[in-house]
């Protein structure tokens, strides 16, 4: 076992003694990850047992500090499956090395979570897209030019050579798509392209990202999925169109510009519908 690996295990360790010491339990069935101006979920879904922790007190994790990200996670129970979830991540694009922005998913597998549930807001880039559609994720471009595994020393015990041909666990998918009509939301399937950010795409970009195969476009979420799949954990993806990617105009026909801040309007109003669309899918999962 190489260096890394034996540091990574003990920096769990003491993060698992942390929750332990908290009350959380040592098995978790779900982990999900909010993404940009979803943490309000949490208002909506109806947790037992609920222990809210502060991530800037927790070992070996950083808070988010990016706006319409939480900086808490969040124990409860839903339909008697304990449920551990980050209000919250991590980006490349602020300076994070891509272990860190994976942590979280070390940790639910430390915690023998087997089913991982991942959120983000992404701009559509499929022309049959509106804004607030609900893509669930079929596949992914990683385009970010990075993974959790590149650089490391290979460890025959943990094989980083992972197969990402089915990185999206299809029965979750599946159950997904079905709890449509009792969520309110208008649920798509596509393919995620995942870039590194922060700066977003020309127009040229993103009719080239539109030839690759892609559907929606963000800067997340890609190194998790990779890191679950490593660790043999099923995947759930969903991404919020938050708006289509490319210029927009206004009323009067002028150009306007993208402002990240504008995600807080509709914070409430789609983080209500997701929670919905989620509790759903663990009644049914």
């Amino acid at each position: 076992m190489n260096e890394s690996t034996l540091q990574t295990k003990k920096r769990l360790k003491e993060t698992y003694e942390y929750l332990d010491a908290r009350d959380i339990p040592k098995r978790i069935d779900f982990g999900l990850i909010l993404g940009s101006f979803l943490r309000k979920c949490i208002k909506f879904l109806p947790l037992q047992n609920k222990i809210i922790l502060e991530i800037a007190d927790i070992p070996h994790m950083s808070a988010p500090k990016i706006p319409g990200h939480g900086k808490t996670i969040v124990y409860g129970k839903l339909e008697n499956k304990s449920i551990l979830i980050f209000c919250g991540r991590l980006h490349l694009y602020e300076g994070y090395d891509i272990k860190e922005v994976v942590y979280p998913v070390s940790l639910l597998s430390y915690l023998s979570a087997a089913n991982l549930i991942v959120t983000n807001s992404a701009g559509g880039i499929n022309p049959g897209f509106a804004e607030d559609d609900i893509m669930i994720i079929k596949d992914h471009i990683n385009l970010m030019a990075d993974n959790p595994f590149f650089g490391s020393a290979y460890d025959i015990e943990h094989d980083y050579f992972v197969d990402m041909s089915c990185p999206y666990d299809k029965k979750l998918s599946d159950i997904a798509l079905k709890s449509e009509k009792d969520s309110g939301l208008r649920l798509k399937k596509g393919v995620y392209a995942c870039v590194k950010g922060p700066v977003l795409e020309t127009n040229a970009e993103i009719n080239a990202i539109r030839k690759l195969g892609a559907d929606a476009v963000g800067m997340s979420t890609v190194p998790e999925v990779v890191m679950a799949n490593f660790l043999k954990m099923k995947v759930l993806g969903l991404s919020h169109i938050r708006n289509i990617a490319g210029q927009k105009k206004s009323a009067s026909g002028k150009d306007m510009k993208f402002s990240h801040s504008e995600g807080y309007t509709k914070e409430i109003f789609i983080s209500e519908k997701l929670a919905k669309l989620i509790e759903n899918i663990l009644k049914k999962a």
